[in-house]
């Protein structure tokens, strides 16, 4: 199956962060298919959800029996009792937000979301068509600007503004708005709103794209900075960090994206420990994959980490990993039937 997210994303000419990076056209991995969802970690779920179906018109589906022994026992929060689950879906992706609850639970301390430098799963992307105003909702349901206060454009040849913003959690959020009148399209895309990627930050963007690279199935990632870091002011107003140098990367599924950031001027280190699945941002991502077994296979023979055993979630098997960062992974071959399933998006969510 041909790239097809890929082609679109170059013909809408939105290309990550408004440049031109290139990978040749292959196929896409038989094994790890799609990603069922990015997991975030809030304080409120009905907040949040409010804050999504707000900014993004996201529709929220019913809870999910997500229980604690669906984790792996060293990732389960100590003295939590219960998790409540609910399942956001976009045009082809979606967001599971998680809270942890018990009489004696308390939430880790010292522990914020995920800066816009890493390290670890720091946003995923909404890209909206322009005339929806994405990012003023946003602000107006109580999102903070990282950046600038306005959407930047970093390109004159790409009709997409830029925006970082924060949640009331802290949770990194990027938006894109593309002007599609400025395209040569046939016809516009159907959806107004569409998850473009789930981004990771960095400390050493070499062995992500090698343990990636290798878990997609040979796949080979678009790239740009790799011989002269992005940057400029225009760069900086969408980071809000001065002085950015970044070299990016990206892989393809057929729901969705995987962005890879270095942010070469910031001295960001892998922590020595994992973060807590409970602290507040994004806490794994759920694959889709073809065999179980074959998955857990390809992502140890990729450099990444098994965590033991296997767990039962939403009426399927479950394994968890991780990447060389440490980011949690999980794994699992759902029906289409079930909500959680990548398989629920025809025409990949175009």
């Amino acid at each position: 199956m041909i790239r097809a997210l890929a082609a679109l994303a170059l013909a809408l000419g939105v290309s990550g962060c408004g440049l031109t990076g290139s990978a040749p056209e292959q196929e896409l991995d038989d094994l790890i298919v799609g990603v069922h969802y990015v997991g975030v970690t809030v304080a409120d779920v009905d907040a949040s959800s409010a804050f999504y179906q707000s900014a993004f018109e996201v529709e929220a589906l019913g809870e999910g029996e997500f229980a604690l022994d669906a984790l792996p026992a060293d990732l389960s929060p100590a003295e939590a009792t219960a998790i409540r689950s609910l399942l956001l879906r976009s045009a082809n992706a979606q967001v599971r937000l998680m809270s942890f609850e018990g009489d004696a639970y308390a939430a880790p301390t010292g522990v914020g979301a995920v800066p816009v430098e890493g390290p670890g799963i720091m946003h995923v992307c909404f890209q909206a068509k322009q005339d929806t105003n994405a990012y003023a909702r946003a602000l107006a349901a109580g999102a903070t600007p990282i950046g600038a206060e306005e959407l930047v454009a970093l390109s004159s040849r790409n009709p997409v503004k830029y925006g970082y913003i924060t949640d009331a959690n802290g949770i990194v959020t990027e938006v894109e708005e593309v002007d599609i009148a400025a395209l040569d399209l046939p016809e516009p895309p159907p959806h107004d709103f569409r998850m473009r990627h789930v981004a990771f930050a960095t400390p050493n963007l070499e062995a992500m794209v090698s343990f990636w690279s290798a878990f997609l199935g040979g796949q080979e990632p678009r790239r740009i900075g790799s011989w002269f870091s992005i940057s400029g002011e225009n760069v900086d107003a969408v980071s809000g960090i001065e002085g950015s140098e970044i070299e990016m990367a990206w892989f393809q599924l057929r729901n969705l994206e995987i962005e890879i950031a270095q942010y070469h001027n910031l001295a960001t280190e892998r922590p020595e420990a994992p973060r807590p699945i409970d602290a507040p941002g994004y806490n794994m991502i759920v694959f889709d994959v073809a065999d179980l077994a074959l998955a857990r296979e390809r992502l140890v023979e990729a450099g990444g980490t098994l965590i033991e055993g296997t767990y039962q979630l939403d009426g399927a098997e479950i394994a968890f990993g991780r990447d060389p960062d440490g980011n949690l992974l999980g794994l699992q071959a759902l029906p289409e039937s079930s909500i959680y399933s990548a398989k629920n998006f025809d025409g990949q969510g175009i």
